[in-house]
C-alpha cells in the first residue's frame, strides 16, 4: 500500500473516532445486530442522547450505516474490518498487562 499524507491523516480521524470507548461498545454490539436507538441503548447502558451522538460520529466516519424503516433508524456495523484492527489492539493491551512479549 502507498501511505501518503492524505491516508496517513485520514488514519488519525479514524483512531481518534475509536478513542472512545462508547463507540467501541456500540460497534461490538453492531457487529452482528442490526438495531435502532433503544435497542442499543438498553445493550450498553448508556442514555440515549449519548447513544445518538456516538452513532452520529461512527456515521459520520462510515463505521456504521443507517436505514429508516418507518419511524425507526436502524444500524449495523459498515466495515467488519474495524473490529479486527480493535481486536488487534486489545491483544496488545492483553500483553502489555500480563507484561508479556507480544509474539504468538
Amino acid at each position: 500500500m502507498d501511505v501518503n499524507e492524505a491516508i496517513l491523516t485520514e488514519a488519525v480521524k479514524i483512531y481518534k473516532v475509536l478513542s472512545n470507548v462508547n463507540r467501541i461498545k456500540i460497534l461490538y454490539f453492531l457487529e452482528n445486530h442490526e438495531a435502532d436507538v433503544s435497542s442499543i441503548v438498553d445493550h450498553v447502558h448508556l442514555p440515549q442522547p449519548l447513544v445518538s451522538h456516538q452513532l452520529s460520529i461512527l456515521y459520520q466516519y462510515q463505521l456504521v450505516t443507517r436505514s429508516k424503516q418507518g419511524k425507526h433508524v436502524y444500524y449495523c456495523l459498515d466495515d467488519p474490518h474495524i473490529l479486527e484492527m480493535v481486536n488487534a489492539m486489545l491483544g496488545h493491551v492483553a500483553h502489555e498487562i500480563k507484561h508479556e512479549p507480544h509474539h504468538d
